[in-house]
């Protein structure tokens, strides 16, 4: 399923539970950024390495806005970049999006 993003709105962009492979402890220490980029694998101006910061006491939830000055087209397609770093460990996933108009 295709996370939704929303022209001409903030989008809230949530990375929950981040754990470490070998133990599954939780990575609260992490530099997390993400990148859109288009179908074609252009990264979409104003949505390159965008800092996602560690909520408290959450264990492993980072988050970042997608501001809603960044033009995205509407019923497009889209990926989400994560990008995550911590000491010695690494973590990137790659999220498939689709772009809504807000209807309410």
């Amino acid at each position: 399923m295709a996370l939704i993003l929303y022209p001409s709105n903030d989008n809230l962009i949530t990375w929950d539970a981040m754990t470490t492979a070998a133990t599954g402890a939780y990575v609260n220490d992490a530099t997390v950024t993400f990148t859109l980029k288009t179908a074609a694998g252009v990264a979409v101006s104003g949505a390159t390495a965008i800092a996602m910061a560690y909520v408290a006491a959450s264990n492993g939830k980072y988050q970042g806005t997608l501001e809603s000055t960044v033009s995205l087209t509407a019923d497009a397609s889209y990926t989400l970049e994560i990008t995550a770093s911590s000491s010695s460990r690494n973590g990137f996933v790659a999220l498939d999006c689709i772009t809504r108009n807000r209807t309410s």
